[in-house]
């Protein structure tokens, strides 16, 4: 076992020195160089994509603000309307009021003339059938004859007058009343309206707050993914980057820095034991939107192992209460990454920098993070291994 060891050290060292007698150097550090740029222009790439999005949270924030204004100002118009609706209430209240105090009035007055006009007529009832003839020809002169006669003309005059008066009268009530029912169901209507003026402008109201409500959840939940996706990318991007210095510096020691990497990388297994190894969730979400790895969700899964799917060097460990969760990153050193999220808080069995064989167990399964029940969120990313580089686990898997 060490004798193989020496010898693989041996060949690595004869191979170093005939590069550097070949003049091969140059090569190695052109190509690191050029990983280097590559990422470097990935990492644009993704703040790129960050603004974008950013931009796109901008335009729909002040879109939805647009909708505010407009709600705003339906509740004004409506304010408006109920305030109008309040003045006609007041006047048509004062109205009632006066035309009640006419009408007592006038009942009183009928009610006087009609206590004076049953008094004459006990009176004349009491007086017997004595006729206004009777009085006039009861008369000893003519000086009586002609008072008699016109004291009969002005009772005469007086009980006409105060019969039209009292039928007046009742005309004039009976037309109060009328117009004041009239006024009452006025009223009422102009109620009627100011209530269902007030039902409209709470439910344009509760639409606003509903609204408000909604764009700040909204974008607190989008700042926050954007904000814990930059600080995962920059520890993913700062832990690869020391990875791989690393790597070169090893390469650089022991064989001037020739690598072993596949173009066409492959050799995957499942990251579950096989009964659990359902993809219950594709590249895609049923809503349309990307998802970027695929989910196992097998009932029973929690605490599941999770294995590595191929050999590699743990690149991060993390255990987030939001995101990811509890995750491990893993570099293959073949141009693919992968990563294992929603562990088991704690269940973590490796470290970063711990080189890994295919099949050890990492993690269990568990529901940490942005989960919303038990599962095993597997991705695959290709070099340099951030965010966006993301592609579909299904391609890799056997």
């Amino acid at each position: 076992m060490k004798y193989t060891r020496y010898k693989k050290i041996l060949i690595l060292v004869a191979a170093s020195l005939i590069l550097i007698l070949t003049g091969n150097v140059a090569v190695v550090f052109a190509a690191s160089s050029s990983e280097l740029k590559q990422q470097q222009q990935q990492n644009q790439s993704d703040l790129d994509d960050t603004k974008e999005e950013q931009e796109k949270i901008r335009t729909q924030m002040t879109s939805i603000q647009k909708e505010v204004e407009e709600l705003n100002n339906q509740i004004a118009d409506y304010e408006n309307e109920i305030n109008d609706l309040s003045d006609k209430i007041e006047e048509a209240t004062k109205n009632i009021e006066a035309m009640q105090t006419e009408l007592d009035k006038t009942q009183k007055e009928l009610e006087e003339k009609q206590e004076l006009l049953e008094k004459r007529l006990v009176a004349s009832y009491k007086s017997g059938n004595t006729s206004y003839l009777d009085v006039l020809l009861s008369s000893e002169s003519l000086t009586t004859f002609l008072s008699n006669y016109y004291l009969i003309e002005q009772l005469a005059k007086s009980d006409t007058k105060l019969i039209e008066t009292i039928k007046e009268t009742k005309n004039t009530i009976e037309d109060a009343k009328i117009a004041l029912e009239e006024s009452k169901k006025e009223l009422e209507v102009s109620k009627e309206v100011q209530e269902s003026k007030k039902e409209a402008l709470d439910v344009v109201k509760s639409e606003k707050n509903a609204r408000v409500a909604e764009l700040s959840e909204e974008d607190q939940e989008l700042q926050t993914r954007i904000e814990q996706m930059q600080s995962e990318d920059a520890k993913i991007r700062a832990a690869i980057k020391a990875a791989e210095e690393e790597e070169a510096r090893r390469n650089q020691i022991s064989n001037g820095g020739s690598t072993s990497s596949s173009s066409n990388p492959g050799g995957y297994i499942y990251p579950l034991p096989a009964a659990y190894c359902t993809i219950t969730t594709g590249l895609y979400y049923s809503n349309g939107s990307y998802h970027g790895a695929v989910d196992f969700g097998s009932g029973g899964i929690y605490g599941q192992p999770v294995y590595a799917v191929k050999s590699g060097t743990v690149v991060l460990t993390e255990n987030l209460t939001e995101s990811y969760g509890t995750y491990v990153l893993i570099n293959h050193h073949d141009g693919t990454y992968t990563l294992y999220a929603h562990g088991i808080r704690g269940s973590i069995c490796v470290s970063a920098g711990q080189s890994v064989s295919q099949g050890q167990q990492i993690m269990s399964v568990g529901s940490t993070g942005n989960s919303t029940g038990p599962h095993l969120h597997f991705e695959v990313r290709v070099s340099p291994g951030n965010w966006s580089n993301r592609v579909d686990p299904r391609n890799y898997l056997p």
